[in-house]
């Protein structure tokens, strides 16, 4: 039976990612918020979303966020850090606490990849749930580059990734060996009509539209 409410992270990690983390992956949480503001999103779900660096660059854009994050350290180092027009919740990802087609888009940005493939399936089917018909799904992720061997940021991903935890590491290995980001999206049949990269094509961003 999975763990549905287990807590990955504590107090140490919330600090971790506010002071290494966080500062690393601006780069993608600032191409994600313009992919929002060109598609006119006004209300917007972060899953996993841990220290709330992407919902408060949202809501700088006047975009009404919420983010959802199993860790209470997460949800509390968020709260702490303020901001616009947004608001908080510590929650499962597979068990969202909202209504069918509560928001405009749903955001799964670096949420997938430490999971077993069961519980990714589980995630996305909540974010669907969640996200209006013909809303927007944005996935963000880790896709193996061309010649990994020689970019050093794949190289820094794949470390970082084996300090992060038994279970954690055994979920990057599982997703990476099934394709990545890309492989993710073909197997649960959503079909981007946009693709970004980022980080040295290390990081993918697929936008895709909810069939609701």
């Amino acid at each position: 039976m999975l763990l549905l409410f287990r807590v990955r992270y504590g107090s140490f990690a919330a600090r971790i990612y506010s002071t290494l983390i966080d500062p690393l992956i601006v780069p993608l949480r600032r191409k994600i918020t313009d992919l929002c503001i060109e598609r006119g999103v006004k209300r917007v779900i972060d899953i996993a979303s841990a220290t709330g660096a992407q919902c408060r660059m949202l809501a700088k854009e006047g975009i009404r966020a919420t983010g959802v994050d199993l860790s209470e350290p997460m949800v509390d180092s968020a709260k702490r850090w303020g901001g616009g027009d947004l608001d908080y919740v510590c929650a499962s990802a597979y068990d969202l606490p909202f209504e069918k087609g509560t928001f405009d888009a749903s955001i799964l940005s670096l949420a997938l990849h430490e999971h077993t493939e069961e519980e990714r399936g589980m995630i996305i089917a909540e974010a669907k749930r969640v996200t209006a018909p013909r809303g927007l799904l944005i996935v963000a992720d880790y896709t193996p580059p061309p010649r990994p061997w020689l970019n050093p940021s794949w190289i820094a991903i794949r470390l970082i990734e084996r300090t992060a935890g038994k279970d954690h590491h055994a979920g990057f290995v599982d997703f990476v060996s099934r394709g990545g980001l890309d492989g993710l999206m073909e197997r649960y049949s959503l079909t981007p009509y946009e693709r970004i990269d980022s980080h040295r094509r290390t990081i993918g961003i697929a936008v895709a539209e909810n069939p609701g």
